[in-house]
């Protein structure tokens, strides 16, 4: 997936993977992480997500990372917050509040952006990249935050039905691409097909959600 299609489709409001309500998954799983506010979390490939918001309200600082200008302004918005913004390591970086938005490619983010994370929060991130970017971010997070544990949710259906994004990544791809270096738990496993009219329309019949505890295998 090139960066253009990405600002394209923020720029045209194609974005039918922005929920306007919180995740119920990490409303129901993240205490499970056992990281306590207030510390960091690492959201990578943000968008505009709210979640970002029920992180914050909770007592955590948020950092994200984003491709669009488009969506971190809108965000911004949505918070009722007029951001700082500084250029750094070719980011642009907008601050306010309890979040911190980088504006770039996530694969380039400077380590010092990740120095206080203490956890990791991808709903968005696994499922949006193609196969051959998937193994890149499998790789970048076991280097770049290699001792912090993820909530990381997953979505699996018939590939034959529907091209991504968002992409299907069934449990045993999970497992492939984190397995050596994560202990992976799963903590729910549902169909939400139903939940998701925006892919009904795209072919699908049924859509399968899993929720993964990750941590380093000690």
């Amino acid at each position: 997936m090139e960066t253009s299609f990405w600002l394209e489709r923020w720029k045209n409001g194609e974005i039918g993977f922005h929920r306007d309500s919180f995740n119920p998954a990490l409303e129901a799983h993240w205490e499970k992480l056992e990281v306590e506010s207030p510390t960091t979390v690492f959201v990578p490939l943000c968008g505009k997500s709210r979640d970002m918001e029920w992180l914050a309200r909770r007592g955590y600082q948020v950092v994200g990372v984003e491709l669009s200008q488009l969506a971190i302004d809108a965000f911004m918005e949505s918070q009722q917050l007029k951001p700082v913004q500084r250029q750094q390591d070719g980011f642009i970086v907008k601050s306010a509040g309890p979040y911190e938005i980088w504006c770039g490619d996530l694969f380039a983010l400077p380590d010092q952006c990740m120095e206080s994370v203490s956890a990791v929060y991808d709903r968005a991130s696994l499922v949006a990249l193609p196969p051959h970017l998937q193994c890149q971010y499998a790789d970048w997070l076991k280097t770049k935050l290699p001792d912090t544990p993820a909530l990381i949710i997953s979505l699996a259906y018939n590939q034959s039905e529907m091209k991504g994004p968002p992409f299907s990544i069934p449990e045993v791809r999970v497992r492939e691409l984190l397995g050596d270096h994560y202990a992976l738990k799963i903590l729910a496993s549902d169909d939400v097909i139903d939940d998701n009219a925006a892919l009904i329309k795209r072919g699908l019949t049924g859509l399968h959600e899993t929720v993964y505890l990750a941590r380093r295998i000690s």
